[in-house]
């Protein structure tokens, strides 16, 4: 059956979630009719599937700003719903969220909403963690990324018959491994991978720190990303004395070489979701050595058989097991052929599926 889906967030600026409205609405886009909305069109860094439609109401700023921006945004979502006449609502993160509850509870469209929570919940403003049990207890269904931020929703008091999990697809445009890639320019000889946001959640302060204690003093660090902490990040590499082993290019249109060409990739987070970073490094047959933080990384790793899983707190068993890991030949292909395997489950087709059954 055919299902007119309509789909919110609030931009398609570089980032997870992003990333996967824009693999979902491409796969959906096969058997639906698929219109995307989002409150900023600017700086579309992602193809999508269907319609898109600015509703221009970009973010504010300050507590008032954000306030009178969040009624427009409801006022609007309440004539889009009611012209657009959609089988199922979708909206991701809660600045989408939040406003799309409360346009279907007043047009009495709540049955057709599906609200999806993309990270660690405990770690949200004050403000949302305040409303999280009040307004999602209100959509049709309250979608976790995994089974861990569920958890943590049902703890914060969402109905358990309201959630569901769907966790993130494997990436749609990874080449496969028959396909050669060159080395991308700015790549060393020898080097490990970190991918995501200059920011505090990612831990790449402390992944450092573990990079400046390994064995192999030949080795390189390299970071792909953009953010608020790139000075900070490279003044903290400088003073541990490995200021010219760090590189950090900036984000990347093509990630996939950087992966495929990297000896490990190495998740440093504090808190997740479901690192998409995890699934596009075994897509390349990249070992993985992580961080088992809330939530996501256990739920993608087997420790021991498709890659490491560390204590999120401490930099020891990081360095220790990216040292065992890049001493380790067998590990090393082990957990590139198991890493390989144990994504198939995630392919775009099933993930999408789960969304519309």
């Amino acid at each position: 059956m055919t299902l007119k889906i309509l789909v919110l967030i609030p931009s398609l600026h570089r980032g997870g979630a992003e990333r996967v409205v824009s693999l979902l609405t491409q796969e959906w886009v096969k058997k639906h009719e698929v219109k995307l909305a989002v409150f900023d069109a600017s700086n579309l860094a992602y193809a999508h599937g269907g319609d898109l439609i600015d509703l221009g109401l970009s973010a504010h700023k300050g507590y008032l700003g954000k306030g009178i921006q969040a009624i427009r945004r409801v006022i609007r979502l309440v004539f889009f719903f009611r012209s657009e006449r959609a089988d199922r609502i979708i909206s991701f993160m809660e600045s989408a969220n939040f406003p799309c509850t409360l346009a279907a509870t007043f047009t009495g469209m709540r049955s057709l909403l599906w609200v999806s929570v993309r990270n660690d919940p405990y770690h949200f403003s004050s403000i949302y963690k305040f409303f999280i049990p009040i307004f999602y207890r209100l959509p049709e269904k309250v979608v976790a990324v995994s089974n861990g931020v569920a958890q943590a929703l049902a703890a914060m008091g969402v109905p358990k018959n309201k959630l569901i999990n769907i966790p993130n697809p494997a990436p749609l445009n990874a080449p496969d491994l028959s396909v050669p890639v060159g080395k991308p320019i700015d790549a060393p000889e020898h080097y490990l991978l970190a991918v995501g946001r200059l920011h505090f959640q990612k831990g790449f302060d402390r992944l450092i720190e573990a990079f400046a204690q390994l064995d192999d003093k030949r080795l390189y660090l390299v970071i792909l990303g953009e953010g608020k902490e790139r000075n900070q990040l490279m003044e903290h590499a400088v003073a541990l004395g490995v200021g010219n082993r760090l590189i950090m290019p900036g984000t990347q249109a093509d990630v996939w070489p950087w992966y495929r060409n990297a000896l490990c990739f190495v998740l440093s987070s504090r808190y997740e979701g479901w690192p998409n970073v995890i699934m596009e490094a075994m897509s390349q047959g990249c070992p993985v050595v992580a961080s088992d933080c809330n939530y996501g990384p256990s739920e993608i790793i087997a420790h021991g058989v498709n890659g490491l899983l560390v204590a999120p707190d401490s930099l020891y068993e990081l360095r220790d097991a990216i040292n065992r890991l890049l001493q380790d030949e067998i590990m090393l292909k082990k957990f590139s052929e198991d890493g390989l395997r144990s994504i198939r489950g995630y392919s775009i087709d099933i993930i999408a599926s789960k969304w519309v059954q």
